[in-house]
């Protein structure tokens, strides 16, 4: 079985990518104004530089509602919204966190008579849930 990624680990270069593709279908400043950061820390982004901490948190923010079609979440994408919310608890209790989370979402589906996506199933059995 392969492990999973660490979900702590924002997906830094598909977020790079997505902020590439808005630039080239938009502008820098129109991109930048929706993150919000400056267009020059954008750019030095976009160039390959590492973020600061409190930047990476808006760019997968940004990258996070950006992605999002209903149904059409990759586990990139999933595991980058996990981050957002359990920023602030410490490392050693999120993989906890998250299979509460996601053991959660599970029984909300259960509750509402609704099939749980496939992606969720996937990553709760993933984190051991």
């Amino acid at each position: 079985m392969s492990e999973a990624p660490d979900p702590r680990r924002i997906p830094v270069e598909a977020i790079r990518e997505a902020a590439r593709r808005a630039v080239a279908q938009t502008s820098l400043r129109a991109v930048a104004r929706a993150i919000p950061m400056s267009p020059m820390g954008l750019q030095h982004f976009v160039n390959g530089t590492s973020p600061y901490r409190g930047t990476l948190r808006k760019l997968t923010a940004w990258y996070v509602n950006r992605t999002g079609s209903p149904g059409e979440f990759s586990e990139e994408t999933v595991r980058a919204a996990l981050a957002i919310l359990l920023d602030g608890i410490a490392d050693e209790q999120q993989p906890a966190a998250r299979v509460q989370l996601l053991t959660l979402l599970v029984h909300q589906h259960q509750k509402a008579g609704t099939e749980p996506p496939a992606w969720l199933v996937g990553m709760l059995q993933s984190e051991g849930g």
